[in-house]
């Protein structure tokens, strides 16, 4: 059909009674019976009650506007429909642009990526330019004050053995908060079971400068040495003391004090590090307890969780809890949620002097393994508000 508009005589934007005395006008003049020698009249008219039939309706005339500018977006310059051969070469420029971007995205990736690799290798390479720095510097030292790297005078006979290390208490982390302060969420990367935190090449180079410069006197004995010592929460109940390596190549077995938590430092006297003429430094070791499948230390508490379901959770029930010492029921009060604790006395860490702290087990609700369908209508009725 041809413009509705044009049809009728009208602007796009004519009102309906503008539209619809077009209408009877058109319909008036072209009316078969008004023109019985004209045999295209009759097509004339149906064609104009088309047109007005388009145009009183607002919906579809909304809808024909909407594709007649749609239509008119694919013009060129002066309103006119743009050739075949324009509108390939405007998909052909559109296709070329974005082959462009693409490639210069993959130019900017691979920079990028060359940037990344040339920073690790740059990294890489002032590692082992540490190292070997480390390594010169021990040489150094040991020529210095004529020691091998164990840090035992050359040409001098071993020294005698020594008895037991004498353990003592150094100095604790802080203590752990209390209950009604938020919980730590306790790291899940295992400890080294022994690892200096201080260099002890550095240490050595350090007090070496001082004293060839005269800034510091004479030490009356050589740094301690600080390691991490990681024992499982099992061994602490059961007060099992672990052996762990030096970096001499000495063995050291940590006694477990009767009150070891995480972060007890226990102090071991001269076996730490070594130097001419001086006392030789004491072993500092800081216990960690290693993640737990099941609890999670908290000072001298220990924490856990209990699963129920809704049914539980809404009427109360009896639950198992795992402790340190084997299963035991605990009770769980009728509507009770996520995040309720309950507390098991003397089922935590030892404390020392035959006490210890507490299990603290908090309750988790969790669904069913599979869908209940009355439990879902219950739900979908209470939140529509349509009470069964």
């Amino acid at each position: 059909m041809r413009d509705p508009y044009s049809i009728l005589g009208v602007n796009k934007s004519a009102g309906q009674q503008e539209i619809k005395a077009a209408w009877r006008a058109t319909a008036k003049a072209l009316h078969p019976d008004q023109n019985p020698d004209d045999p295209q009249a009759a097509s004339r008219f149906t064609e104009a009650g088309r047109a007005y039939d388009l145009l009183k309706d607002p919906d579809k005339r909304r809808l024909f506007d909407e594709a007649r500018s749609r239509a008119g977006a694919g013009t060129g310059r002066g309103g006119k429909e743009k050739t075949f051969m324009e509108q390939r070469a405007e998909r052909e420029r559109a296709e070329a642009e974005a082959r462009a971007a693409k490639a210069a995205a993959d130019a900017r990736a691979a920079a990028e990526a060359r940037a990344r690799a040339a920073a690790a290798a740059a990294q890489a390479a002032k590692n082992q330019s540490a190292k070997e720095d480390n390594r010169d510097a021990e040489e150094a030292v040991a020529k210095i004050f004529g020691t091998n790297k164990s840090g035992e005078t050359r040409d001098s006979a071993p020294p005698p053995p020594q008895s037991e290390p004498k353990a003592t208490r150094y100095a604790e982390e802080p203590a752990a908060p209390s209950e009604k302060q938020d919980e730590p969420r306790p790291s899940h990367e295992p400890r080294p079971l022994h690892e200096p935190r201080t260099s002890p090449a550095l240490e050595l180079i350090t007090y070496v400068l001082k004293r060839l410069t005269g800034s510091v006197p004479p030490p009356e004995k050589a740094p301690d040495l600080n390691i991490d010592v990681a024992i499982s929460i099992e061994d602490v109940l059961q007060r099992v003391n672990p052996s762990v390596t030096l970096p001499d190549g000495s063995a050291l077995v940590v006694k477990i004090p009767d009150d070891a938590k995480d972060g007890t430092q226990i102090r071991f006297e001269g076996h730490g590090h070594r130097l001419p003429q001086v006392k030789r430094g004491d072993v500092v070791a800081t216990l960690r307890l290693k993640p737990h499948n099941w609890y999670r230390p908290h000072g001298y508490d220990l924490l856990t969780h209990i699963d129920i379901d809704i049914e539980n959770a809404v009427l109360g029930c009896e639950a198992t809890v795992e402790t340190p010492d084997g299963q035991t029921k605990v009770t769980i009060p009728p509507w009770t949620g996520s995040h309720y604790k309950t507390t098991i006395a003397g089922k935590g860490l030892p404390k020392g002097h035959g006490m210890r702290g507490n299990l603290i087990a908090e309750v988790r609700v969790l669904l069913w393994d599979r869908p209940d369908q009355k439990v879902i209508d219950l739900m979908r009725s209470l939140r529509e508000g349509l009470y069964l």
